[in-house]
């Protein structure tokens, strides 16, 4: 009666791997009947997720311990695939061996920590890198040029006339800007590159594993063609332009700080041709 009455869903299974007994908690959760899973394989709540040698692992280790906890994707009636905490105990009794197990959703407290994760090293508004995943990604780069005797560039890409654009038109309009800018900056370099979002209307890319000084200029050749953008809104065609600079590592320094700020001069130097020209 405990078993059946817990507030966590449980269900016993045998070491065929067949359910024996499952408890109220466990079919409302799940959206099974009464009795439903009684003699029917566990596997039938296989999420797809997982390959046939993770499941064969999973059961060895069930079968070496008298104890073990885990998560793991399972399938309810309805298709619905939830992330589980699971509890197992071995028991034996008359002989045989049987498995309590014990469930609990963690879906929506793993969506929320993901969520909060991803926040921490993402702009909110294009989904690019911030600063801190930035700085991470830029010491990665660093230990993989050492090992590789490769080339790391930095890029710093500003638009030009971006406050007259968000004061003119509105805020939305300026989100929309940058939300473009992102999305053809990403387009521009590799996937293994990193695009992040400064600050305000500013980016910088980490583009590494480069061989040579020419192939630096073939990717700094790429970024300037792609540096102007088009933009409709409300039946309307808006041109932006981006200023960029960019230092190389090891050649203009070795610290992220220091290569910034000679890419941001040479940013800096190319607006000025702009507002000029």
């Amino acid at each position: 009666m405990a078993f059946m009455k817990s507030a966590r869903a449980s269900f016993i299974a045998d070491e065929a791997g067949m359910f024996v007994e499952i408890n109220q908690a466990f079919r409302k959760l799940l959206g099974y009947n009464n009795n439903e899973l009684v003699n029917e394989p566990i596997s039938i709540l296989k999420s797809g997720k997982y390959n046939h040698q993770y499941y064969k692992d999973l059961w060895t280790k069930l079968l070496a311990q008298e104890h073990c906890s885990f998560e793991i994707y399972n399938r309810c009636k309805d298709g619905t695939i939830l992330l589980f905490q699971e509890d197992i105990i071995r028991i034996k009794h008359h002989g045989k061996t049987f498995y309590i197990v014990t469930l609990e959703d963690i879906t929506t407290r793993r969506d929320l920590e993901n969520r909060q994760q991803y926040l921490a090293t993402h702009d909110p508004l294009t989904g690019l890198a911030n600063r801190v995943l930035l700085l991470d990604r830029f010491s990665q780069a660093v230990f993989h040029t050492k090992r590789k005797n490769k080339k790391i560039a930095i890029f710093v890409c500003d638009l030009n006339a971006f406050k007259k654009l968000n004061d003119t038109y509105g805020h939305n309009f300026g989100d929309k800007v940058l939300k473009n800018v992102a999305k053809n900056l990403k387009n521009s370099v590799r996937q293994s590159d990193t695009v992040a979002r400064y600050g305000g209307d500013e980016f910088v890319m980490i583009i590494e594993q480069l061989d040579s000084q020419d192939e630096i200029k073939r990717m700094v050749e790429s970024i300037n063609k792609n540096s102007t953008i088009k933009i409709e809104d409300k039946g309307r065609e808006f041109t932006v332009n981006m200023a960029i600079g960019y230092a190389c590592y090891p050649g203009d320094g070795s610290e992220f700080k220091q290569l910034i700020e000679i890419a941001d001069a040479k940013m800096y130097e190319n607006k000025q041709k702009y507002y000029t020209a």
